[in-house]
């Protein structure tokens, strides 16, 4: 029976002497280990940095033809002494440019962008008069809808530059937005004579769109130029739904 109990303890022994010399052993590749997944912290965290950066860089992409005409439109009704416009038009601007220069995050609520885009709109109707046509489609379940800000005001931005602005007589836009089952869809709609190449020079901000997009979302997400029967310039977005908090 000692003999028994003495052979216990010397297997306990040894088992215990092996177990210690493979912790021993393994130290190093467990250390190796932490170092590769601290690593791999630091990258990803690099990376969110890069794409913080890349965002607000594309964002702050707005193009600039819209400062020189509302400038001219606020001479323009101040030399005519049209002082209820004039202030309109004033306060619109301020409005517009508060938001354009607010720090924004990756997503706000679709609610935030159409208010924004409405005093750029307001003053185009001051500056077109009953020759521009708009129509805005949105219902309210939408509004609260995730959007990447600036990206309805580069759609607008694009339709009156390369479109309506040089078009004579009747000029219509149009904006349609929904969401379709987990993806939501934008449309802008203008009946320019010019449609949009998304890989031209001129189209630049929707490419920057489409880059914003990239970066944010992991999931499918789309933009796409084309003509209707209309024969009217629609530009299309398609990104994922995501409800924004607090709407």
């Amino acid at each position: 029976m000692i003999l028994s109990i003495f052979e216990g303890l010397v297997f306990t022994s040894v088992l215990i002497i092996f177990l210690s010399f493979f912790l021993l052993l393994s130290l190093p590749i467990f250390e190796k280990e932490i170092d590769i997944l601290e690593l791999e912290n630091v990258q990803i965290h690099l990376q969110n940095r890069l794409q913080e950066s890349e965002l607000m860089q594309l964002s702050r992409q707005i193009q600039p033809h819209f400062m020189f005409n509302t400038l001219n439109i606020v001479l323009s009704l101040a030399r005519l002494n049209r002082q209820k416009e004039l202030i309109e038009s004033i306060e619109s601007f301020s409005m517009y440019l508060r938001y354009k220069y607010t720090e924004k995050q990756d997503l706000i609520s679709f609610n935030e962008e159409i208010t924004h885009v409405k005093n750029y709109l307001s003053i185009q109707k001051l500056r077109f008069g009953k020759k521009l046509e708009i129509k805005i489609k949105v219902e309210a379940i939408d509004m609260p809808a995730g959007i990447p800000p600036y990206t309805l005001q580069i759609l607008v931005e694009n339709a009156f530059k390369h479109g309506l602005d040089e078009k004579k007589g009747q000029k219509k836009l149009s904006i349609y937005f929904e969401r379709l089952g987990n993806w939501v869809q934008l449309k802008v709609i203008d009946n320019g004579s010019t449609a949009l190449n998304i890989n031209a020079s001129s189209g630049i901000g929707l490419e920057n769109i489409r880059k914003r997009l990239s970066l944010i979302f992991d999931l499918y997400t789309d933009i796409s130029i084309a003509k209707n029967k209309q024969n009217e310039t629609v530009v299309q977005v398609v990104w994922p739904y995501m409800a924004m908090e607090g709407e």
